[in-house]
């Protein structure tokens, strides 16, 4: 076992939520604005984790799609299945060719809803997607994928009234934000700080924060905080 430890400490982590379960309470399309501009639709999973601080997984749709019907849907003018490169390609292969879930009866692909209730064991994988996507990162980059699914009971204590409705108001301070941030950035290369970063909404909703997360100079908020 002590010797397993060692061994484990050399090993290298991104720092982003990795390795964790998550239960499904909501899903919709729509758009991310630190997401390609907000150009391409995307999949959200909202849900909750008993083991990350984790509210949502995002599954980028590819290009061509629109988001209808209030985000319940989404339709391509040309097609109505999903790439098998895009990420909601992988993420369809991976939960109905190999995690073997019936997701045909519970609706079309192209409904969010038929995602409500689920739950998976979540693990940050390396997604290869080829020549001319991602050229500048050789074609790859991570995603967490699904790999095991989870019970319908969920594992995760249920809110109180009126604890939702303190989450959703209360926001964290500025100061408190850049403390986080400055901890991110400490540890991780810039990429993985800006990734993880775009991922917290009191960045993306601070315009002078984002730009300073964003700028990859020597004023930039990563290279202010960042050691070696």
């Amino acid at each position: 076992m002590a010797e397993q430890q060692v061994k484990d400490s050399w090993d290298r982590e991104s720092g982003l939520p990795d390795d964790f379960d998550f239960h499904i309470t909501d899903a919709s399309f729509g758009y991310r604005q630190e997401y390609m501009d907000g150009e391409v639709p995307l999949l959200i999973w909202q849900g909750e984790s008993p083991d990350e601080d984790v509210e949502s997984i995002i599954w980028p749709c590819g290009q061509g799609w629109e988001v209808v019907k209030g985000g319940a849907e989404v339709e391509h003018p040309k097609r109505t299945r999903f790439v098998k490169t895009s990420m909601m390609g992988k993420l369809i292969n991976r939960v109905v060719n190999e995690l073997g879930v019936d997701m045909r009866s519970r609706g079309k692909a192209t409904e969010a809803g038929v995602w409500k209730g689920l739950g998976f064991h979540m693990k940050r994988e390396e997604i290869e997607y080829g020549s001319g996507i991602l050229e500048d990162r050789g074609g790859k980059t991570t995603h967490l994928m699904p790999v095991a699914v989870l019970e319908k009971a969920a594992k995760v204590k249920p809110r109180t009234a009126a604890e939702a409705v303190e989450a959703k108001t209360e926001k964290p301070s500025s100061e408190a934000v850049e403390k986080k941030l400055a901890l991110l950035a400490k540890k991780l290369t810039r990429e993985d700080f800006q990734k993880k970063a775009m991922d917290m909404p009191e960045v993306v909703e601070n315009d002078d924060l984002l730009a300073r997360v964003l700028d990859d100079g020597a004023d930039g908020f990563w290279a202010q905080h960042h050691q070696e």
